[in-house]
């Protein structure tokens, strides 16, 4: 059987590691637990390194390490993850340290590895494409977030692919997933979008809810980002403004592995290849099951604002910080026809399929 990858003794530096604790992990501690009443655990994700550099700029750094994989050694790169994990999301704890620590954060500077060894067809290429798109676009929104002087020339020549962009398409409607007496994301998701769709409906005052939009980009018909199941969770729209949702289902009985700061990169993400969809920058797919999907097509020209929002009944402890959409929401580009407005909402489920949302 082959083994799981895993990190091979990997920790930073004994000198690294009481750094962070001292700068960062301490006083976010102390400051969560003044917000919230409640001693909360703060962890930093192994792969970035942060560091306070000089006029309050905080260095976020992506360093590529080795690990194990089948008894072989290989070399791991965060920017070749999944955007939500922890080691990934560099757009989370950019707004999460700057929001929580403004004393000592005024600016965020991004440094990474860039990867090697990594075949142009391989699907880590296209995490990686995404993180280089992610990287542009919150350069671009953010005025307070630079890229370091090492990795400018990568995303320039990043910037140069950047053309004949389609969106993908599912082949058919997702089918629901999710056993309903044991609630999952999945089966949580589609009683939202059925079932209890009257009470979101009401709530982000839309037309109507669906599930599952697809965002997995391609390039000259061929995969550019990552595809298969990589879609917005829940969608819907009135008159000229188009609603997306980042769901997210934290059972109570259960330590889960979802509770992240990465819910802030996905709904950044997805809210930039929305509004470049919007644009016309990527082009529609050739075909789409969905009628709701072909209506947004149609009318895709007459949206003018994208309201994008986190909705989840548990969150990371740092994300419990009302400036965490305000940074969010700060810097409004003009550069960009279509305005985007990001909100976080919290629910809970009760009985007879009924559901409360509070504390936006």
């Amino acid at each position: 059987m082959a083994q799981k990858t895993k990190i091979k003794e990997y920790k930073k530096s004994e000198t690294q590691s009481k750094y962070e604790k001292k700068t960062f992990i301490e006083p976010l501690r102390k400051h969560v637990q003044a917000e919230s009443g409640r001693l909360r655990r703060i962890i930093l994700p192994k792969y970035i390194s942060f560091k306070i550099q000089k006029d309050k700029k905080l260095l976020l750094n992506i360093e590529e390490q080795k690990g194990i994989c089948d008894g072989e050694e290989i070399i791991l790169n965060a920017t070749c993850k999944n955007m939500q994990t922890d080691n990934a999301a560099f757009e989370g704890w950019a707004i999460c340290l700057k929001a929580w620590l403004p004393s000592i954060i005024e600016s965020v500077e991004l440094k990474w590895d860039i990867p090697h060894g990594i075949e142009k067809n391989d699907n880590k290429w296209c995490h990686y494409r995404r993180f280089l798109y992610r990287v542009l676009r919150f350069s671009e929104q953010y005025p307070w977030f630079s890229v370091s002087k090492s990795n400018i020339d990568e995303v320039e020549k990043f910037k140069r692919e950047l053309h004949s962009l389609q969106n993908n398409n599912f082949s058919k409607i997702p089918e629901p997933k999710g056993d309903f007496d044991n609630l999952s994301e999945t089966s949580v998701e589609y009683l939202l979008s059925s079932n209890l769709s009257s009470y979101i409906i009401k709530e982000y005052d839309l037309d109507f809810i669906d599930r599952q939009f697809p965002v997995g980009v391609k390039k000259n018909k061929k995969k550019f980002f990552t595809s298969g199941l990589s879609a917005i969770d829940l969608w819907g729209a009135k008159s000229e403004t188009l609603t997306i949702i980042e769901l997210k289902y934290i059972p109570k009985n259960k330590k889960s592995k979802n509770i992240k700061v990465g819910v802030i990169s996905e709904l950044f993400m997805y809210s930039c290849i929305m509004r470049d969809m919007i644009t016309g920058f990527i082009a529609r797919p050739d075909y789409t099951p969905n009628k709701n999907e072909d209506c947004f097509y149609d009318n895709i020209k007459n949206y003018t604002k994208i309201r994008a929002n986190m909705l989840a009944n548990v969150y990371h402890p740092l994300i419990d910080n009302k400036e965490i959409i305000h940074i969010l929401n700060e810097y409004p580009r003009e550069i960009y026809s279509v305005n985007v407005e990001f909100g976080k909402t919290k629910y809970k489920l009760g009985s007879s399929n009924k559901i409360q949302f509070y504390e936006h």
